[in-house]
């Protein structure tokens, strides 16, 4: 009888605990596009500069979200400008702290994500050469980095930020989690599938 009862508890908290994260409610299964095989190493996090829901779970998640690859999401064409700085600053060298102070600019309401001749101002005022920044501006390279955002972006089907892409396989965003404990702790789940 003692064991019935252990395997019956046993099986009642694996149901309880496989149930407690859902497909279609708190994540989504990727559909697999006919001959692109899945890239079970893909983990990414697709994020958009002025999206406040995305600086919060960078912070309070960072351990988690290590290893995961920072996609600028381009889901309408005014968050353009916030991917190309985003790729401007990782292509050449600045103050290692330039990507952090850019985004308490944007916090603090003083700084428009969307436009980008003054995004490119700040980014120069923290001290990236003005010269190698128009350079770069006008360099193809930029413009394959974005380009590989939107394909990526278009791949998942991602549309919102943030969201994040586990194994290739699933993904899960702030509307399915609602709360940054819950994206968390669905990204925990997402790992361990």
């Amino acid at each position: 009888m003692y064991k019935l009862l252990m395997v019956l508890m046993f099986t009642w908290v694996s149901m309880v605990h496989s149930a407690e994260y859902q497909q279609g409610k708190d994540y989504w299964e990727i559909k697999q596009v006919e001959g692109v095989p899945i890239a079970e190493d893909e983990n990414l996090f697709f994020t958009w500069l002025g999206c406040d829901s995305c600086r919060q779970i960078e912070a309070e998640l960072s351990q988690q979200l290590e290893g995961f690859e920072v996609v600028p999401l381009i889901a309408r064409q005014d968050w353009r400008p916030a991917a190309k700085v985003f790729y401007v600053m990782r292509m050449l060298e600045g103050e290692p702290n330039a990507e952090l102070k850019l985004k308490q600019l944007v916090d603090a309401g003083t700084l428009d994500p969307r436009d980008q001749q003054a995004l490119f101002e700040a980014v120069i005022e923290l001290g990236y050469d003005k010269e190698a920044v128009s350079e770069l501006l006008e360099d193809s390279a930029l413009y394959e980095r974005i380009e590989q955002a939107e394909a990526l972006a278009e791949h998942y089907g991602i549309q919102y930020a943030p969201t994040v892409v586990v194994k290739g396989r699933y993904a899960t965003d702030a509307r399915h989690t609602m709360t940054i404990k819950k994206f968390g702790q669905v990204l925990d789940h997402l790992r361990s599938l």
